[in-house]
């Protein structure tokens, strides 16, 4: 009889919760342990859990191949972030707690920490881009939002949370050259997302362009007919038209 080929093989991560603070305080946070995984000629699975740094914890068990379908999950983008990396992703963690406690001096202190490690990452840029508009200091902003223009990777199809998120700041910010430049460039990546089409709308709207807000919306309702705040605001684009008229 023929042994079986093995078919597991790779980075994988398995979810736990931890609870974090004791009473009022208590909070649970969602952990992922990673591993390497590698299936045995008998069919059951090797794992080699990893720390931090990528490197082998020297904790291994041996799992059935049910069981380990059942608890891991494949990772095929599973990367080992460099000392920088970790650095920058602790600074932009702890600016992001400032943040939502306004400690805003704080927060910039922290962002301008990870960028002082990587000027062109897109999380710190777009956090402190932000931060300023709560701040109040729009000039700021805008120099920071023409900066991420230019940094291609902002339009990455895994960064596409973030550019939609970036076109709304630019809108806010009266930056609509460079909020439709931005949204021309999703659009290229992600031409079925309807959000994008009815936030050109709302730039354009913005912007006192009501024909092309409308010209807009309408692409918005042909990707998604059942888009609720498209159709609302279709129909106050049209009874502002109709009053104008």
């Amino acid at each position: 009889m023929e042994k079986p080929i093995p078919t597991i093989s790779g980075y994988f991560f398995e979810e736990s919760v931890m609870t974090l603070g004791t009473g009022h305080t208590q909070k649970t946070q969602n952990i992922k342990n990673y591993c390497k995984a590698e299936q045995n000629e008998d069919g059951s699975v090797k794992v080699s859990y990893l720390g931090q740094e990528g490197k082998p914890t020297g904790i291994v068990i041996t799992v059935a191949s049910e069981d380990f379908l059942k608890r891991f999950t494949f990772e095929p983008n599973y990367k080992v972030k460099s000392k920088d990396e970790r650095a920058v992703d602790k600074h932009i963690a702890t600016a992001e707690k400032h943040r939502s406690r306004k400690e805003f001096n704080s927060a910039e202190w922290e962002y301008t920490s990870a960028l002082k490690i990587d000027q062109e990452n897109i999380r710190a840029n777009f956090g402190i881009g932000t931060l300023y508009m709560e701040m109040g200091e729009k000039d700021k902003a805008k120099d920071v939002f023409r900066k991420l223009t230019q940094i291609e990777a902002i339009f990455e199809e895994d960064n596409k949370h973030i550019f939609n998120e970036f076109g709304i700041e630019l809108r806010k910010a009266s930056m609509f050259e460079e909020a439709l430049g931005n949204y021309m460039k999703a659009l290229e990546i992600s031409p079925q997302d309807e959000n994008l089409y009815f936030n050109v709308a709302r730039v354009y709207f913005d912007n006192g362009q009501s024909d092309k807000a409308i010209e807009w919306i309408t692409r918005a309702l042909t990707v998604n007919p059942e888009f609720r705040d498209a159709r609302q605001f279709l129909a106050l684009l049209k009874e502002q038209a109709a009053q104008e008229d």
